[in-house]
């Protein structure tokens, strides 16, 4: 994939972050990565990335906040943003099924699956 598409990973597991970031880089992606929820949606607002990878539970700002907060963005610049939990009940699948661009997966997540979804959405065939 080019190398002018960005990532944005929003997750406070360390260990988490390091993964998705590596597999994001290997595959030419800019990456950039936040502990938290509020420092992620600073991060949105500045840099304006291609795609936000967030989990749901988080410190500071939780992941259904973060997305709530960035809808208008989306209507601006359209980006794609992956929702990733460990729990999935029939209420997250409802906000996020509900909000544009917008894609949950269950944890635990294959970092290939999460490549590859992203290079769905830019090849217009949806993830």
């Amino acid at each position: 994939m080019a190398s002018d598409k960005s990532v944005l990973v929003i997750d406070d597991a360390g260990p988490i972050r390091r993964v998705i970031e590596m597999k994001f880089k290997n595959r030419g992606y800019q990456v950039m990565t936040a502990a938290n929820g509020e420092e992620g949606l600073g991060l949105i607002h500045a840099h304006r990335p291609d795609v936000v990878i967030t989990d749901i539970m988080m410190p500071k700002l939780d992941g259904k906040s973060l997305c709530e907060q960035t809808v208008g963005l989306k209507e601006e610049r359209p980006f794609l943003t992956i929702v990733i939990t460990c729990r999935i009940s029939p209420e997250e699948r409802s906000w996020t099924g509900q909000m544009r661009d917008t894609v949950l997966m269950e944890k635990p997540f294959s970092p290939s699956r999460l490549v590859e979804c992203v290079e769905q959405y830019f090849g217009g065939d949806g993830c």
